[in-house]
């Protein structure tokens, strides 16, 4: 395949100048782990690597930066690879394999090896860092003193994608947020998290999201309850590589279907009582009128963006209520069981009548001994 990197550059205006003076100092001991969790896509993991091996930082930044590859595929079909790219010299590269299958188990092994660095840095494996990349996301944390640092992903598609592609903001958040805006949420695909938050929110991913995703969702949402802040940075941009099996609308729909139950099921999950089912059914009929607002503009004002934003909205206010009563799409277990042989013990079966009350029971004790390991 072939790789994007370079194709994008660091902003050369830099962070917001409002940001009056550096509140984060970076010393010689500032050590920053980036983490890759990767299943079955070593081409796309050669590119990312190779992207994240071409970041240069300034000589006397005073950060040590390292690379941490967790293979979430028994066959460790990712360690050519990664033995390749450790050969590369720029940064240290350390491997490591977690057979438990699902997201979460190999998310929090990769928090359980950079427990002792000083922040963590999320990349997804099917992204590239452009030039500029890590610098600007290091700046922004010094700079804001923030807890949290995210940055916007944007998407690349392949040759042929349909034309509603363009008009869509699925696969692109840049410009979403003003650098340095507070949010209440993030996810793992390009975020820094400082040191004592994940010493803090433990464990970080819970197993309920072993095969559709959203752990990240409940991680951040928890880590913003505790009292974290969490900031915005547009110019910390990383590209993802968009296959051609999600450009179409039938993905479109599941994954909003997908997002909008994972949602409802991470705040039943931190706030269950009647409390956070009012709030969630509250939260999935706004989403769906919204639908209906952005349709009918797009209708009269003939926006074709209007009306896949309707769309979106609308299977994410169904997926939202869908939440409510444990129904959610396992958009992972396919890659993990292509031959249906998928009988885990404690998943989250779509369909299965398992409710959110139910999930508060399947909280795990943390697959690392973590201290006071505790989910708030």
């Amino acid at each position: 395949m072939t790789c994007h990197r370079g194709g994008g550059a660091r902003d050369p205006a830099g962070p917001d100048p409002g940001w009056s003076q550096q509140i984060v100092s970076a010393t010689m001991n500032t050590r920053v782990a980036i983490a890759v969790i990767t299943f079955r896509r070593p081409d796309l993991l050669k590119c990312l690597l190779d992207s994240l091996l071409a970041q240069e930082l300034p000589e006397d930044s005073g950060y040590q930066v390292r690379i941490i590859v967790v293979d979430n595929d028994d066959e460790g079909s990712a360690g050519e690879v990664i033995a390749l790219a450790a050969k590369d010299g720029r940064f240290p590269v350390q491997a490591a394999a977690e057979p438990e299958p699902g997201i979460p188990f190999a998310r929090e092994k990769s928090v359980q090896l950079a427990w002792d660095d000083d922040a963590l840095i999320f990349v997804d494996d099917d992204e590239e860092a452009p030039p500029g990349w890590l610098a600007a996301l290091l700046d922004a944390w010094e700079t804001t003193g923030a807890d949290v640092v995210t940055g916007p992903v944007k998407g690349i598609l392949p040759e042929g994608a349909p034309s509603w592609n363009r008009y869509s903001d699925v696969h692109d958040s840049t410009g979403r947020h003003q650098t340095g805006e507070a949010l209440n949420k993030a996810y793992t695909n390009n975020t820094l998290v400082a040191r004592h938050v994940y010493h803090s929110v433990t464990p970080s991913f819970h197993p309920a999201f072993r095969y559709t995703g959203s752990s990240d969702l409940h991680f951040f949402l928890r880590v913003h309850r505790a009292g974290f802040r969490i900031v915005w940075c547009e110019q910390a941009r990383i590209e993802e590589n968009v296959p051609p099996a999600r450009t179409t609308l039938r993905w479109l729909i599941r994954r909003a279907f997908r997002s909008g139950s994972g949602d409802t099921i991470s705040r039943l999950l931190i706030r269950p009582g009647a409390g956070g089912y009012a709030l969630v059914l509250a939260y999935s009929l706004a989403r769906i009128v919204s639908a209906a607002g952005f349709g009918l503009a797009g209708l009269v004002l003939l926006r074709k963006a209007y009306l896949l934003k309707a769309l979106r909205r609308f299977f994410s206010g169904i997926g939202s209520l869908a939440g409510i009563v444990g129904i959610n799409h396992d958009e992972y277990r396919e890659r993990h069981h292509p031959d249906g042989d998928d009988a885990v013990p404690g998943d989250l079966e779509a369909g299965a009548g398992t409710g959110p009350a139910d999930l508060a029971d399947q909280r795990r004790a943390p697959v690392a001994d973590h201290p006071d390991a505790r989910l708030p």
